[in-house]
């Protein structure tokens, strides 16, 4: 089993890796295509869950996030672009985000700081990011 694979079933228990590998792929795209994790970060902030986003962000447990916040927090378009990434409509998309965003905001925020190769830079590709941030 590869680093990223090992990431991806950190990220998902290990079940239904391949087409969990996909879904945090599109998820990794569609957040770079919104500007980053800082841009990520801003909207949750706009949205009204910053006090969960800091728990992503923070070494404690991850607050949980539902449907109708991811939905308060970005646009149907931004939705429905992530959604037909996925194959899936603005549901299915918001509950993915539901699912992938804590963990992933999580592994990309060693010591509660976004790790440098996650900001902003939409040349990174995820597994180079996995690389870099679970280099040992």
């Amino acid at each position: 089993m590869g680093l990223l694979d090992s990431i991806v079933g950190s990220l998902t228990g290990g079940e239904g890796q391949q087409n969990s590998l996909s879904q945090l792929q599109a998820v990794w795209s569609w957040v770079q295509e919104q500007g980053g994790v800082e841009v990520l970060i801003q909207k949750f902030q706009q949205g009204g869950l910053g006090e969960i986003l800091s728990s992503w962000l923070s070494n404690g447990s991850n607050q949980s996030v539902s449907h109708s916040d991811i939905q308060s927090a970005f646009s149907q378009q931004d939705l429905q672009s992530l959604a037909d990434k996925l194959g899936t409509d603005i549901q299915g998309a918001s509950g993915t985000l539901s699912e992938v965003l804590p963990q992933l905001v999580d592994k990309i925020s060693p010591q509660g700081e976004v790790h440098p190769e996650a900001s902003g830079n939409a040349q990174n590709d995820l597994g180079s990011l996995v690389d870099s941030i679970f280099k040992r």
